[in-house]
């Protein structure tokens, strides 16, 4: 698809085109930028029908609120279309660091996850509140820990969190990932996805 814009390639920052804010600042610069070539275009065209008829050529007839009202939902259009493109430029450009950091965060869960019963499950239970308690403070809180109710399981369910927490680095990637990053992406994502078991008192 050829754009008025074109798209950035090479060296990308990622914040800029995956941030909310800086994604959004993106689109209203690309929107203006393609405002200006719409309007080059409409006022060739406009100057051409008069040459056509032999006829002078008057004064472009649209002011800058009339231009932005005609263009601006065209050119945002576009803009975005752009940024999406942008955005899946970015992900190509990091595919390798991607493809080696997918691969240490399966390597790192499946040295964590894994147990000699299989595939670790987190169990949650109840504890009792300690010290003063506020008023209407509930008096039990949930404590979840991973294979085996002691010091070791809890340091092993903080390890997995960590290593999942790397993993939530390419959430917003994801949608522009090839066909091998996805595989990547899927088996940690498997891997990460854990079974959680509540424990009742009995």
């Amino acid at each position: 698809m050829s754009f008025r814009v074109p798209p950035r390639t090479g060296n990308i920052d990622p914040t800029s085109v995956f941030d909310e804010g800086c994604a959004e600042s993106r689109i209203e610069e690309l929107t203006k930028l393609i405002i200006a070539k719409l309007t080059e275009e409409d006022l060739k065209a406009f100057a051409l029908s008069y040459k056509k008829k032999f006829e002078a050529v008057p004064l472009y007839p649209l002011n800058a609120t009339e231009i932005r009202d005609k263009f601006y939902e065209k050119a945002r259009k576009e803009a975005v279309k752009i940024l999406e493109q942008e955005r899946k430029n970015c992900v190509e450009e990091r595919s390798q660091y991607i493809k080696n950091t997918l691969n240490l965060i399966i390597k790192q869960l499946r040295l964590i996850v894994y147990t000699e019963h299989g595939k670790g499950k987190f169990y949650v239970k109840k504890e009792p509140l300690k010290g003063v308690l506020p008023k209407d403070a509930p008096l039990e809180r949930d404590v979840m820990y991973f294979e085996g109710d002691n010091a070791a399981g809890i340091e092993r369910y903080q390890q997995i969190c960590r290593v999942l927490g790397r993993l939530g680095e390419f959430q917003d990637y994801e949608p522009y990932m090839n066909q091998e990053l996805l595989d990547l992406w899927n088996e940690a994502s498997q891997l990460g996805n854990i079974e959680i078991v509540w424990k009742d008192k009995k």
